[in-house]
């Protein structure tokens, strides 16, 4: 098919000149895309700016996956900044101390009191931080673990005392 030759630089002036898409030069003059296709296609620059554009393309998509892995790791920082946070709060006195973290701590810090069923902080260990409870009361279904937690704890104690003896 012949088209007029100022319908051709049309199309060649948005693509080459103006960097439009086909789609975008198709609607504009109201004509198909693979007419514009046709056009360009025919023209000596059609490689060239095919492989600048695929170029263009690849930086955009380069820069947009940088910017992803500075967002990812823009949010991995802070979600490491919220657990450090969650570590010293969780220890607050305003706070319900979670199982494992209170049967750990119980060990180490604390000394269990089986009359009133609290745990009561070992001055031994130093002196106790501002937002360490002095005291904190077990729940009976905690109670369970914490026994046998601190069993395990003193029966591994045991063992590597007596290890150590022998190999003496």
């Amino acid at each position: 098919m012949c088209y007029p030759a100022s319908f051709i630089q049309t199309i060649q002036r948005l693509y080459f000149c103006e960097h439009k898409k086909v789609k975008e030069i198709a609607e504009s003059l109201n004509c198909s895309t693979d007419t514009v296709t046709r056009i360009i296609k025919k023209d000596v620059r059609y490689d060239r700016e095919k492989e600048s554009r695929r170029n263009n393309s690849k930086e955009k998509q380069n820069k947009l996956k940088k910017g992803k892995r500075e967002e990812d790791n823009m949010l991995m920082e802070a979600l490491k900044r919220q657990q450090e946070i969650h570590a010293t709060v969780i220890l607050s006195k305003k706070r319900k101390l979670g199982t494992d973290t209170l049967i750990e701590m119980s060990i180490t810090h604390y000394d269990y009191n089986p009359h009133n069923q609290k745990l009561i902080f070992n001055e031994a260990c130093g002196k106790k931080p501002a937002d360490l409870p002095r005291t904190i009361k077990v729940h009976k279904s905690t109670l369970n673990q914490f026994v046998q937690y601190s069993q395990n704890i003193e029966s591994e104690k045991w063992t590597s005392n007596v290890e150590k003896k022998a190999l003496k």
